[in-house]
């Protein structure tokens, strides 16, 4: 049976899906559960399983389309399933002089026209024919063709090689007498577009994904709504970065980042200062009851933001082990809306990148963003005298809108001290 590939919805307000591309061409075999395309949404890109096996078929919608959710976009066929199933389903209509009505092409479509070409010598085999009878399945793989000959081709076959400027002699049938079927023709296209697909060339102008446009329309209005401030603050690590290298040392099996000992401290602080865990709307100031944190994972086609959920009542090890997941959910775009959607406050973090600061743009609606450098060795004043300790730099972006600058300087102060306190 037949199986209908849609849009999904990956979104409670999703309306739309842009279909990135196909992880599989058409005319190529599937097998139930293993990658078939995948769909970006403003906030994710998603990869889509395939829900059964078979050959990927009837396909509508290319790499960029902007498909409405609900709408088909192919078909998978069956294992041993007829292609006519396909072409039964395709709108279009089938070209002039064909000389095969739709009518027709239906009624053959019941029956066993993939599987018995019409016979030679009525008229409606265009092009060339074997120059012999093949034997064996074998034999019709290798069938060849000769210039002034007629060639064994469906109905089915022969329209989708017209719609796509294929040449059926050059086309190897593996139906009866080597005929050629209409996944002969499918799967000739497979490997060419595959073939096509590289990286964008210099000077290219590459055309905005749905997230970049979306994420740069959000980051713009929050500049340009939200007055931002900043603050910094050194944090020394020292303790966390030595508890971290014990853990190693015992070959334990988790072992937190030191973004998890920020998320952790962060949510923690967060329920100390409610104003912080905010968001700014047009009746007012809306306090989160949930305490969500968010933490940005950078991927090759954007910015994803997955969300921690009541990370407050987490503890670190907890908190280690969904982080974990999550970052692999958005590595392998596996994340679904419950994992990117209600956060409350973000983390930041491009330390392992080797940066030592930055400031970062606050995630509307929220109240604020953190931003997290690199942990690193500097001389800094310890005790009566210097040392060499592990520093890291913090800086706050926040809306003035909802808070002050002494809330969020005392917020941070907070956070500085559970980190330094971490270890002791």
């Amino acid at each position: 049976m037949a199986t209908d590939i849609i849009m999904p919805a990956l979104g409670v307000a999703q309306e739309k899906g842009t279909l990135l591309n196909w992880r599989k061409a058409e005319g190529q075999s599937v097998i139930k559960g293993e990658p078939l395309m995948e769909v970006e949404t403003d906030k994710a890109t998603v990869e889509i399983e395939a829900p059964a096996s078979g050959i990927l078929t009837n396909v509508t919608a290319s790499s960029g389309d902007e498909v409405p959710v609900g709408n088909k976009i192919a078909v998978i066929l069956a294992p041993g399933e007829v292609a006519t199933t396909a072409a039964l389903q395709d709108p279009r209509p089938l070209p002039e002089g064909d000389g095969i009505s739709a009518g027709r092409l239906a009624r053959e479509g019941e029956g066993t026209t993939e599987d018995h070409p019409l016979p030679l010598g009525e008229g409606r085999d265009e092009g060339h024919r074997p120059t012999s009878k093949p034997t064996s399945p074998g034999e019709a793989a290798a069938q060849t063709w000769h210039v002034g000959e007629r060639i064994l081709a469906s109905p089915a076959a022969k329209r989708i090689a017209k719609e796509r400027g294929i040449d059926l002699s050059s086309l190897r049938g593996s139906g009866p007498s080597g005929s050629v079927l209409a996944e002969d023709v499918l799967r000739s296209t497979a490997s060419e577009a595959i073939s096509k697909a590289g990286p964008p060339k210099i000077g290219e102008t590459i055309q905005l994904t749905a997230m970049r446009r979306i994420v740069g329309e959000r980051m713009t209005r929050s500049k340009q709504t939200a007055p931002h401030f900043y603050l910094s603050m050194d944090v020394d690590m020292t303790g966390i970065a030595r508890q971290r290298n014990m853990l190693k040392e015992k070959n334990e099996p988790l072992v937190p980042s030191i973004n998890d000992f920020i998320l952790s401290a962060c949510a923690k602080t967060l329920r100390e200062f409610p104003s912080m865990n905010a968001a700014f709307t047009e009746q007012g100031v809306q306090l989160y009851s949930d305490i969500n944190i968010g933490m940005a994972v950078a991927l090759e086609e954007g910015l994803v933001v997955p969300v921690i959920r009541s990370a407050d009542r987490l503890s670190l090890k907890d908190l280690a082990q969904q982080s974990r997941e999550l970052v692999e959910k958005a590595q392998k775009k596996k994340l679904f809306p419950l994992d990117y959607e209600g956060g409350t406050f973000t983390v930041s973090n491009l330390g392992t990148f080797g940066v030592d600061n930055f400031v970062a743009i606050i995630n509307p609606p929220q109240c604020a963003i953190l931003a997290v450098g690199r942990v690193a060795p500097r001389v800094v004043p310890h005790g009566e005298g210097i040392a060499v300790r592990s520093m890291m730099t913090l800086s706050l972006s926040a809306d003035h809108r909802i808070v002050d600058g002494a809330i969020a300087a005392r917020f941070l102060q907070e956070v500085k001290r559970r980190l330094e306190r971490a270890a002791a």
